[in-house]
């Protein structure tokens, strides 16, 4: 087990990004937690901000995809998401998480979509070469 953590900027993007979370099996529970100020240097300036802390209960095996949703839908430009790793606990709530995370999935799931980055081509199709030979 691991726990992840994110911040988001308001309680109802908190509360789309937990529940998505839920239902896509990245994680068995996320706990909302209102963050009364967060401060922090952003592009040379000192912030002061309410936040929303996500506390996301999730797996190993779960952490990758995870990680790829938030990239992909949260608001910030750099979303925060760390974890931290679960030595131990209850056996029967950590097996309950791990039956409730990615359970459809026998192995670690393999993002396959391709992803171009910006300024970047696509690579075009190699022609196949006669392999050398030893002599």
């Amino acid at each position: 087990m691991i726990i992840a953590l994110s911040t988001y900027p308001d309680k109802k993007r908190a509360e789309e990004a937990a529940e998505e979370i839920v239902k896509k099996e990245l994680a068995a529970c996320v706990n909302i937690i209102q963050i009364g100020k967060s401060i922090y240097k952003w592009k040379g300036k000192i912030e002061k901000e309410g936040e929303f802390l996500l506390l996301i209960k999730t797996t190993k095996k779960a952490y990758k995809q995870l990680e790829l949703f938030i990239g992909e839908t949260h608001p910030y430009e750099v979303p925060e998401l760390v974890y931290f790793k679960i030595e131990g606990g209850n056996k029967n709530y950590l097996s309950w998480l791990d039956k409730n995370v990615l359970s459809r999935l026998l192995t670690v799931p393999l993002d396959l979509r391709v992803r171009k980055r910006e300024g970047t081509p696509l690579r075009t199709s190699i022609k196949a070469r006669k392999p050398k030979t030893l002599s």
